[in-house]
Order: C-alpha cells, then structure tokens, then sequence
C-alpha cells in the first residue's frame, strides 16, 4: 500500500510540473485566424455563405478558353497599390479574348465575400460591346456603370479593408447572349437587379482574380470621395 501512494504521489507531481512549464498561453490552444489574429489571412465568410456572382457563372463553362487579364497583374496575384484605396484608387486596365459564339453583350463585375457572407460589388460595368477586346486603366466609357454597394455610388470602389490580411477580390466578365432587359433602366444597375436579368442568358464567365494586404499602418478611416455622379439608386425599405 505504501508503494502504491508514493507511485501515485509522484505521477500527481509529475503531472503538476508538465502543467507549469507550458504556461497559461499553451493552455489557451493555438489563437485563431481571422481579425486580430497574427499571420492570420483575414476574416473569412461564415460557412454556408452564397457568392452571389459566383453562382450566376455556369457550372460547366462550356467555353474554358474565354480569358479575362490585366497588363499590371497576373491571376491570382497581388493588385498593385495604384488600384486600391492606399494608392490613387485607379480602375485596373483588362483584356479578354475567346468570346463564347453568340455573345451579344458583355457584363464585368468585381465583388468580394465580406467576414459576414456578404457579396460587396466594386465595380459593375454592364452593356459592354462584344467587340470591344480591352480597356484603359481608370476606363469610364466601354459600357453603362452600375452601383457599387461599397460606397453607393456609381463608380469604380477601390479595394480599401478596414480588416487586416489578405483579401480575395474576382473581377469576372460574363458573356451573354443578348441584351439585358432591366423594369427600371432610369436608376442604376445593381448587382440585384442584374444576376435576375442574366439567368438564362449566359453563355460563359472568364475570372481575374487578385488579392491585396492593406500596408502596415494604414488607416481605416474611410478614404473621403466626392459626391456620386447620376441618377441616384432607388430607396430600399427597412
């Protein structure tokens, strides 16, 4: 008996010490990513979350060779500070080739899926001629601009977090087979009045996709702009 209770006594001060020596920070499990973690990559979206212009692109592109692409950035890669709002908040200049057979109209949109599941548009361009192959950095003029839900406005919103870490933005070109038919062509297009408008409609959706870290001591104070240009959007109830 009396070996058996040192055995045990021992084991419980072995026990003690392991607790001791990792501290109150081990025991605490590893800190998790998203907003304040350290070298986490951002805020990600609630599983579940439904990428609105996503789900608009068909599931199986029919045409895989229909591209979209920048001059100043690759696929996938960093977008430049001149293109957000850390830098002069220009639109990025694009090309796009291999149009799917039919195309009568192109639509590009920019978004991005917030920490809450939300869709945020940054830029909306719609009624853009198929036979236009490229645009100008900061282009205005190659299609009707729709509202952008960053800002309200009818413009391009540059990519200006408030969250730290790396965030995914995908500009994505949809091909469409005619015209969009919209019930109010007097108020801004809006991503919720143009996903109903394309069903059906889509031939094919080319993806740029880029990805920007906001600098060490940005600000997140939201970058003041000038008032927004043309008609304004129709008035949602609560």
């Amino acid at each position: 008996m009396m070996i058996t209770r040192l055995l045990r006594l021992t084991l419980a001060c072995l026990c003690c010490s392991v607790l001791f020596a990792a501290g109150p920070e081990d025991s605490k499990g590893p800190e998790p990513k998203g907003k304040g973690g350290k070298g986490g990559k951002g805020a990600e979206a609630p599983k579940g979350s439904v990428d609105l212009v996503a789900a608009a692109k068909p599931t199986n592109n029919p045409t895989p060779t229909f591209t979209l692409t920048s001059p100043v950035v690759k696929d996938g890669a960093a977008l430049p500070t001149e293109f957000t709002g850390d830098g002069a908040s220009a639109s990025l200049p694009l090309a796009w080739s291999n149009l799917p057979k039919g195309t009568v109209s192109l639509a590009l949109v920019m978004h991005h899926l917030d920490p809450e599941g939300k869709t945020k548009i940054y830029w909306l361009m719609t009624d853009i001629d198929p036979k236009t192959t490229s645009v100008a950095k900061n282009a205005t003029d190659f299609g009707k601009m729709g509202l952008s839900t960053v800002h309200n406005r009818v413009e391009y919103a540059p990519p200006h977090s408030k969250g730290p870490g790396l965030k995914k933005y995908v500009l994505t070109l949809f091909a469409l087979s005619s015209k969009l038919t919209l019930a109010d062509a007097t108020q801004p297009v809006t991503i919720e009045t143009l996903l109903p408008a394309m069903k059906g409609k889509v031939l094919g959706a080319a993806d740029l996709n880029v990805t920007y870290t906001r600098p060490a001591g940005a600000s997140d104070e939201e970058e003041k702009r000038p008032a927004r240009k043309g008609p304004a959007p129709a008035p949602k109830g609560e």
